[in-house]
């Protein structure tokens, strides 16, 4: 069994000092991972990463998730390099499909179907890992070197892409919501979860037990009132039942024992000991990161 590594998704800042003093909080906090988004309106990866690594000591510095619409391959690998370097390879690189049409459209890119938007992030992956294998085919004379792989995704051939070639698998927990443009998403039920989990299994093999399991948490409350905070999000969530939000492992509702029970049950339910969650809760959920820290 993996030990628990946890994430915290940080947004846009206002300028250096700001950025600054959220990846030292992320870090102090006793966050693992320091993940950036790569949405149109927030800021650009790569900068940021090399920006958030300059100021810290150790914590892990990833993209979650880059669209790799936005990204010819060759650019990548070469961003993807030098970002390694300056970050003294404290650097993962996600990548998935993309999710939000009304960037595609902003960006001038494809929106295509979902098909051709996994070809495009088959066609990376496998071009970008060649390319970190072969730097002299992008003019780099440097030592070949591969940062960990996160690959993130729901659907059966994404998985697929994952159990192939990833070091990290990680799953959304949720759907685009049919006919929504602005990539808004609704949540899966745990059973549900479970079964894109198998799947993903199934098509690992024996190659499943190198790869680690990732969740987004989207939503979070630490509270000693955890039917009310189910409620709550129920009224928000109507697609599911008060038992469905209490399960589903993209929420985490309760007191800290309550969440660290579920954090447990959760890592022996999917395998997920990688745990994510947004900047706005990055402050509430360190309590939880302190109560397992080194489990």
């Amino acid at each position: 069994m993996r030990k628990f590594r946890f994430g915290v998704n940080l947004n846009s800042a206002t300028g250096h000092q700001e950025w600054t003093e959220k990846c030292r909080a992320a870090e102090s906090l006793g966050y693992d991972v320091l993940t950036v988004p790569d949405h149109l309106g927030v800021q650009a990866p790569f900068p940021a990463l090399v920006a958030a690594a300059a100021v810290t000591e150790h914590i892990r510095v990833a993209t979650f998730v880059l669209n790799s619409a936005f990204w010819n391959p060759v650019l990548l690998a070469r961003e993807v390099r030098t970002t390694d370097r300056l970050t003294d390879r404290r650097l993962e690189v996600g990548l998935g499909t993309g999710y939000v049409r009304s960037e595609f459209d902003k960006a001038g890119v494809s929106w295509g179907t979902a098909g051709t938007r996994v070809d495009r992030l088959e066609e990376t992956v496998t071009e970008v890992t060649r390319l970190l294998d072969n730097p002299r085919e992008l003019g780099d004379t440097q030592p070949p070197s591969r940062p960990p792989l996160v690959i993130g995704g729901n659907g059966n051939r994404v998985l697929g892409l994952a159990a192939r070639h990833a070091d990290v698998v990680a799953f959304t927990g949720a759907v685009l919501k049919r006919g929504a443009t602005r990539g808004t998403l609704e949540l899966l039920d745990g059973e549900t979860v479970a079964e894109r989990v198998a799947h993903f299994a199934s098509a690992a093999g024996e190659r499943g037990a190198q790869i680690e399991r990732n969740i987004l948490v989207q939503a979070v409350s630490v509270t000693p009132r955890r039917d009310e905070a189910v409620e709550a999000l129920r009224r928000r969530m109507p697609h599911l039942t008060a038992a469905q939000i209490a399960d589903t492992p993209t929420v985490l509702l309760g007191s800290v024992k309550e969440i660290t029970d579920q954090l447990r049950e959760r890592r022996d339910r999917y395998g997920f000991s990688y745990i994510s969650v947004h900047e706005s809760a990055m402050t509430e959920f360190a309590q939880v990161v302190e109560s397992l820290a080194g489990e």
